[in-house]
């Protein structure tokens, strides 16, 4: 009966350990995607929030799946506010968001599998809220793990060099959008403009150029470093 209870009760502790309590505004929920909606539609969170009606069950049934299938997602939706808590807040109050928004995107991160269209998004955003706890080498292993399984998404390399700039690395961070396969480097207009403009910085605005006339071609729409190179007497 002992042994009994002891199941019954560890059970129980890793059920409330797992356990979703997260409330939010009308205002943060309208902040979120389609995506995170869904998911968040069938936690028991979601389901007082009061910002759904009812849902027939097949409809019910099938956000549930989605949400499942993605790890848990309403995990990372909740994560995703936090951090966004943690930009307007300060001292305890932004250590506990930004602490809370990482254990919640790693609930996701644990759960969702290599093949899911949304790992690469969840997976910028956890190594986010490990940089932001200021767990820096533990982000940079999540960024650089990221381009070796889905080495064909941009998020992984622009990701990884955004950080490596912002700690004085600017060299490294070109290195690691050089890093790209040739057929993104070819695609990805957002690749190509950051390439360009971190070659930029680097004074070596003429081997930009070759990248930012590619991220125009590909329609990138922000003409800021068009407008910068043009300064440099760099126009096409």
């Amino acid at each position: 009966m002992k042994r009994l209870f002891l199941v019954a009760f560890g059970f129980l502790s890793a059920f409330q350990a797992l356990a979703f309590n997260f409330s939010l505004s009308e205002s943060e929920f309208n902040t979120w995607d389609e995506r995170c909606k869904i998911a968040f539609s069938v936690s028991g969170a979601g389901k007082k929030s009061g910002f759904y009606q009812n849902m027939a069950p097949r409809q019910n049934a099938d956000m549930k799946r989605f949400g499942e299938e993605a790890g848990g997602a309403w995990h990372y939706c909740a994560g995703l506010i936090l951090l966004h808590r943690a930009n307007s807040t300060s001292g305890k109050e932004r250590e506990e968001n930004l602490i809370r928004a990482a254990k919640e995107i790693n609930f996701t991160v644990a759960r969702i599998p290599q093949n899911h269209e949304w790992y690469p998004e969840i997976y910028v955003d956890y190594a986010r809220a490990q940089y932001l706890n200021n767990n820096k080498i533990e982000a940079f292993t999540t960024l650089k793990r990221l381009t070796t399984t889905h080495p064909t998404h941009s998020l992984a390399y622009t990701a990884l060099a955004y950080y490596l700039k912002k700690e004085n690395q600017l060299e490294q961070a070109i290195a690691a959008l050089q890093q790209a396969p040739e057929l993104l480097l070819n695609e990805s207009a957002e690749l190509n403009y950051f390439l360009g403009w971190y070659l930029m910085e680097a004074n070596r605005a003429e081997a930009a150029v070759v990248y930012a006339k590619r991220a125009y071609e590909l329609d990138y729409p922000v003409p800021t470093l068009r407008q910068r190179l043009a300064t440099k007497g760099l126009s096409w």
